[in-house]
Formats: C-alpha cells, structure tokens, sequence
C-alpha cells in the first residue's frame, strides 16, 4: 500500500464523514443539531449525546486535516528578519511577506535524528522575539519555510 492508496481510501470516509456532519447539522461548537433526536431516556440521551458530540468532533477534524492536507503548498522561502523586528520573506513579485503571531506555517527542520523534516508550526512571539511554536530552539533567521492555500469549505 501506497500513501497514494493510503489517501484515497481517506477521502472516500471523508466524503462520507462530510455527510454524516452536514445531516446531523454538526457545529464543534454548538454539537449535533436538531435533526439529531433523543430517545426516550434522559441519561442514555446525555451519554450518547457526549459520545455522539466526541465522535462527530474526531471526524470534524479528520475532514480539517485532509482538507488541509489537500491544499496547494507554496514555494518554499528562506525566512529573514526585517528591519522592523518581524520576520518574514519576499514572495514571487517581490513583495514582502511578514509573518505575525498565530500565522501556520510549514518549516523544514532537523528532527531529532538529524533527518531533515516539514513540520507543520505556529509563529509566536514572547515578548522580545518571534519563535516557532514547540521548536524554541530553532532560529527563524534563514529558516526555509512555505505555506498551503487553506480551503474552508465546511
């Protein structure tokens, strides 16, 4: 099996995923809506309301995860830091692109191993300097990094 046969096989539960949220009119926020009825029982109604509202959440974000997975990577960029403190990069018309706090990016990193990796991160900053969520430790000077065109269309 190929991550190709890997992948088809997801989007065909995704597909079936997408239906089952869209006919239970599934929010994260607000749970399963209206078309979701309760039975006879009050307590069996909440103990499978809170598994039905887990489960349903889990193929919510099965479906984020594919979708975003999906979607159309960049080119890959070399971060730099500009004058004004901000990190960020020049895109293909020469435009600078300066990266902010809670921006997702994908950097490519040396693992623990020492293999070179994406890793899919967040861009934060502590007060005094910008960083990569969960890799504090990695210089975003002359990072390669590179973004995908996240659809949202659930």
């Amino acid at each position: 099996m190929t991550f190709k046969d890997v992948f088809g096989r997801l989007d065909a539960i995704d597909r079936e995923a997408v239906s089952l949220l869209e006919a239970a009119g599934f929010h994260s926020d607000e749970g399963p809506g209206e078309t979701v009825r309760p039975l006879r029982d009050p307590a069996e109604d909440i103990f499978l309301r809170e598994f039905t509202e887990n489960l349903l959440e889990s193929l919510e974000l099965l479906h984020e995860e594919l979708t975003y997975l999906g979607s159309p990577v960049s080119r890959e960029y070399r971060l730099e830091l500009f004058p004004d403190g901000r990190y960020g990069f020049f895109d293909r018309d020469g435009t600078a692109r300066r990266l902010s706090c809670g921006k997702v990016i994908e950097a490519k990193i040396l693992d623990r191993y020492g293999r070179e990796r994406w890793t899919r991160c967040r861009v934060e900053h502590d007060g005094s300097d910008y960083y990569l969520w969960g890799h504090m430790d990695i210089p975003l000077a002359g990072l390669t990094i590179r973004e995908r065109e996240v659809r949202h269309d659930f």
